[in-house]
């Protein structure tokens, strides 16, 4: 007989919010269902009525945890140019950017195990992506470039790109100008596009 499907709520939501801080902090190799069931109070017959593996549990749990996430980003990158300078959008996404890294190094008292902040850092980039790539649109379009059909591959690498800036410990060190004026001449460099739409 085929197991039920138990949508949310109730116990289920216990284990997973006691799943992602124990995975937080301990990774994934360090997190067992028995330590996830500790942390509850249930047994592990409890476990199986709800999920079929440690790695459903902790694919269910990073999902909250970044649809969460990937609404604030996206939110904070909704705003259409004609409100928000090009300029003005790129320090919003990179305040976003850092406000989502800080948040999982709050959430684990900064013990977050590499492991899953490459997970999150990863998730994070794909979260942001659609957002992301919609801003390049408009920005290439303030630009008064109308060539877009490269835009769908070249968004991830500039993402990824910006995301190695801002996790570079010599850019960390710069002042927040000096921050920008690099991120906007990579950015003018991928796109293609003038620096003083930026201005």
């Amino acid at each position: 007989m085929a197991r039920k499907a138990v949508l949310e709520g109730g116990k289920r939501d216990e284990i997973l919010n006691a799943a992602l801080e124990l995975f937080l902090i301990n990774g994934y190799d360090g997190t067992s269902i028995r330590m996830i069931l500790e942390r509850v109070g249930g047994e592990v017959g409890m476990f199986y009525h709800y999920f079929q593996s440690k790695q459903e549990v902790f694919n269910k749990a990073f999902e909250v945890f970044m649809k969460k996430q990937g609404e604030q980003l996206s939110s904070l990158m909704s705003e259409k140019l004609n409100n928000m300078t090009p300029r003005k959008r790129l320090e919003h996404l990179k305040a976003g950017y850092i406000k989502a890294m800080n948040d999982y190094a709050k959430l684990s008292s900064k013990n977050i195990h590499w492991t899953v902040l490459s997970t999150l850092h990863e998730m994070t980039l794909e979260a942001m992506l659609p957002s992301f790539t919609a801003m390049l649109i408009e920005i290439r379009q303030f630009a008064q470039k109308s060539e877009l059909n490269d835009i769908e591959w070249l968004a991830p690498f500039i993402l990824k790109g910006i995301s190695g800036l801002l996790h570079e410990k010599s850019f960390i060190e710069l002042d927040e100008e000096k921050q920008m004026k690099l991120i906007i001449d990579f950015l003018c460099r991928m796109l293609q596009i003038p620096k003083e739409i930026f201005i």
